[in-house]
């Protein structure tokens, strides 16, 4: 039969070997959850860092575009202003704008005392008809089409603006997995502290009654 001492030295290599046993449970525990949050973390920089690439690359494309068609509009508002300003300049420049199958001519007779700017009188030929009214139509198309791509517009950059949040939180629980991964904050350390002391102490109680 035991003596005290060596009960006593018993229950203490029983204590260490539980101690030491859940600390090491403990530790690859964690060092699992490193290990995939570790590839969870490399993933998700592998996406973030291709979206960003891929944004700023939308970026580039859109402010090329809007350049290039800024310049367009410049060009074509300056060409009005010097060529398309009088009666008889536009009575020139409107029928070379429509690819019709024959010219429409506009006549402007001359002022007069009585009719100092007298209507001026176009001429359509026939076969111009339907070509007209082809353009007239596809300018109403253009029209309802330019106004549902400013909505659809709209509703994208909205879109974007509420992926953007969710994406800044899915950020954020990420910064909070790495941390509780690497140990967490100050007061989850003082718990998991805690935790052990109280394992210390009923290791103990255990040899004390063991005496």
């Amino acid at each position: 039969m035991l003596d005290a001492k060596h009960k006593t030295l018993v229950a203490a290599s029983a204590a260490g070997f539980l101690l030491a046993a859940l600390a090491l449970g403990s530790y690859m525990g964690a060092r699992e959850d490193r290990i995939r949050m570790q590839a969870t973390l490399d993933a998700q920089k592998t996406l973030f860092q291709n979206a960003a690439e891929e944004r700023q690359r939308h970026a580039q494309e859109d402010a090329a575009r809007d350049a290039a068609t800024g310049k367009q509009l410049d060009a074509m508002r300056q060409f009005l202003q010097q060529n398309a300003q009088t009666a008889q300049q536009i009575a020139r420049w409107a029928p070379q704008q429509a690819q019709l199958p024959q010219p429409i001519n506009v006549n402007i007779p001359p002022a007069t005392p009585q009719n100092p700017k007298p209507d001026a009188v176009a001429t359509i030929p026939q076969a111009d008809l339907p070509a007209i009214r082809d353009a007239i139509e596809g300018c109403k198309e253009c029209r309802l089409k330019f106004a549902a791509a400013e909505q659809d517009l709209a509703s994208e950059k909205e879109q974007l603006r509420l992926a953007g949040e969710q994406l800044s939180a899915v950020e954020r629980e990420r910064d909070a997995a790495l941390k509780a991964a690497k140990g967490g904050g100050f007061w989850r350390r003082t718990r998991r502290a805690a935790k052990w002391f109280l394992i210390g102490a009923a290791a103990g109680a255990a040899i004390s009654r063991a005496r």
